[in-house]
């Protein structure tokens, strides 16, 4: 099975993904590590498949089991795909806005440290936009909320 671009920078020859953990093995995260390992057995027939036949032909296909990461760009595209099919069907058939909070890079290593702060940083994020629109429009808006960090 032909590896995408991303699969060959990581493992190729030069083993770019093996130098990188050794160079910084205590700064990454245990679920990042389990992501990469997944991405990297992906589509690989050694880790599983199905085995099709043909009832007419008897035409034999093999079809490797995928590995469902995050980071896997063949994997987590469809998810991402099928979510904004989704949303864009049921959410964005009416008046709405897309709005960005991010983090200072200065604070990001706290957050890092201390992840469980991301939920309240969310929390508080929404409680913002909807005291915002009770005070200008007296309206209260349905929110989506996604939190992305990278293998989290």
């Amino acid at each position: 099975m032909k590896k995408n671009i991303l699969w060959q920078i990581f493992f190729d020859v030069k083993e770019n993904w093996k130098r990188f953990v050794e160079k910084h093995e205590k700064r990454i995260r245990p679920i990042v590590r389990k992501e990469v390992e997944k991405f990297q057995q992906c589509g690989d027939p050694k880790q599983g498949f199905k085995l099709l036949v043909c009832e007419g032909c008897h035409d034999v296909k093999i079809v490797p089991y995928r590995c469902h990461s995050r980071f896997c760009t063949s994997c987590s595209s469809g998810e991402a795909e099928e979510w904004s099919r989704v949303l864009s069907h049921d959410a964005y058939q009416v008046l709405h806005r897309h709005v960005i909070f991010t983090i200072d890079e200065e604070l990001r290593p706290i957050f890092a440290k201390h992840r469980y702060l991301l939920k309240d940083l969310m929390d508080r994020s929404v409680k913002l936009i909807q005291e915002f629109f009770q005070r200008k429009s007296k309206v209260m808006p349905g929110i989506i909320a996604g939190l992305h960090t990278f293998g989290g």
